[in-house]
């Protein structure tokens, strides 16, 4: 008689565990689009994440940007799903739709939310045109970034809206009277409106053909936007959005609808590129630029490098540039600016060479730190202007100018006794940073790898 309330007890804790174990997954029907299948997979699958973590994650809709990271997460199928299968494909027309029943776990997701909402914060968007080629063609740039906007409004991310843009860049506009890309331009825009991330719109094309037996004219247009990091000053990768041919209405009307139809039509496969950025930092740590002034040459700053390099807390290559007693330092930190500035700080005060400086943080821009000598007066500080959509944060010190053509964005900064590198000529280069690489809309995801689970 003894067995049976004993047998009661373990039947009991197995369902108390299956029960617990039930909570931790969620199964969910989810259905994606691409131009090819294996992009329709991912698709679903990211929609799948989506899903589980919209209802998982419900009550901590108060986070900020909360959308923009519930986004980044759902990137990461392969860390997530645990399983699925695919119940259905579509081929249609112009794409491929495919429906997948997938089981998500729910614990990493919670787990990963938590770490990228402490380091996202308040990242703000800012999209620009490329002023060289808009001011043959105002009209149809304006009209695009404002159906960007309204893209970024619809996710509710956060974005600097086009009436602040306007009025920054009268300030900004000897910056690119005076460099030869105009890349430095937009950086110094964004961290004037405090933006951490910029969508640049490059080239707006617009095609016209005859239509069927020459009665009407068909238009057809085709956007290049680049994506940055406007704290790195990395080029995140180019997206080509296309529309299809057109022929509704009048000349005027034709062309922004086509110009509506591109965007929409590509703007998921853009946001990709920053949600993709912004997901592979829960592996790989948050992205940093350090910025060292008046600190010593290569030399003197190998040792604080070396420490960097011990402590597991920072990642990626660590590569140190240098010249004219300037130098800059991209790495991963798995924790909060401002925990990283601490740590940099206490390292300095152990290096023999450096504690007699008194080394101190200059400014912190979102993921763009400053270090200097208390006493030394870094030149050329660029701060947001003050109003609504700029936030508290100071800008960022100008970092030396990128001659070498990539789409890294770069500042120069004014004449000063001490001179960062870019404003004299130097064998020197700044770190090469990377660039993603050119896609069609919803096809390839710029700069990041993706790894297509295993189907049970």
């Amino acid at each position: 008689m003894r067995l049976l309330p004993k047998l009661i007890i373990i039947c009991s804790l197995l369902i108390s565990a299956v029960s617990v174990n039930a909570q931790n997954v969620s199964t969910v029907d989810a259905t994606g689009s691409g131009l090819t299948k294996a992009d329709a997979l991912q698709d679903a699958l990211r929609n799948a994440i989506s899903q589980a973590a919209g209802v998982s994650l419900k009550s901590q809709s108060t986070v900020e940007n909360f959308i923009l990271v519930s986004d980044a997460i759902s990137t990461n199928t392969e860390g997530y799903i645990s399983k699925y299968s695919v119940t259905k494909e579509v081929p249609l027309r112009d794409r491929f739709e495919v429906t997948v029943n997938a089981t998500v776990s729910l614990d990493p997701v919670k787990a990963d939310f938590q770490l990228l909402a402490k380091t996202i914060g308040g990242v703000r968007f800012m999209a620009v045109p490329n002023e060289a080629k808009a001011k043959a063609d105002k009209a149809n740039y304006d009209f695009a970034v404002d159906a960007i906007n309204s893209a970024l409004a619809a996710k509710k991310y956060r974005y600097i809206d086009k009436t602040r843009y306007e009025k920054l860049k009268k300030e900004a506009m000897n910056i690119m009277e005076e460099g030869d890309t105009g890349i430095q331009y937009v950086q110094t825009l964004g961290i004037k409106a405090d933006a951490q991330f910029i969508i640049e719109l490059v080239d707006i094309n617009t095609s016209t053909r005859e239509g069927a037996f020459g009665t009407r004219t068909e238009t057809k247009t085709n956007i290049v936007a680049k994506a940055y990091d406007n704290c790195t000053g990395e080029g995140l990768g180019t997206v080509i959005m296309e529309s299809g041919w057109s022929t509704a209405g009048d000349a005027a009307t034709i062309n922004r609808a086509s110009i509506k139809e591109a965007i929409d039509n590509g703007v998921e496969s853009l946001l990709l590129t920053f949600t993709s950025y912004i997901g592979d930092w829960v592996n790989n740590g948050t992205p940093f630029e350090l910025r060292f002034y008046e600190m010593g040459t290569f030399r003197d700053l190998r040792e604080l490098r070396n420490k960097l390099k011990a402590d597991p807390t920072f990642g990626g290559q660590l590569e140190l540039t240098s010249v004219n007693n300037y130098s800059k330092l991209i790495c991963t930190y798995k924790n909060k600016g401002d925990d990283m500035a601490d740590k940099v700080l206490d390292i300095c005060d152990g290096i023999s060479t450096l504690v007699d400086k008194k080394i101190d943080v200059k400014l912190i821009y979102g993921r763009q730190i400053s270090f200097a000598p208390q006493s030394y007066v870094v030149p050329n500080l660029v701060k947001p202007a003050s109003g609504s959509g700029t936030g508290n944060t100071p800008g960022a010190v100008t970092p030396p100018a990128d001659k070498s053509g990539s789409t890294a964005p770069t500042t120069t900064p004014v004449k000063s006794t001490t001179k960062p590198a870019g404003t004299t000529k130097s064998s020197t280069k700044p770190t090469s940073t990377k660039t993603g690489t050119t896609t069609k809309a919803a096809t390839t995801k710029p700069g990041v790898k993706t790894t297509t689970p295993k189907s049970n």
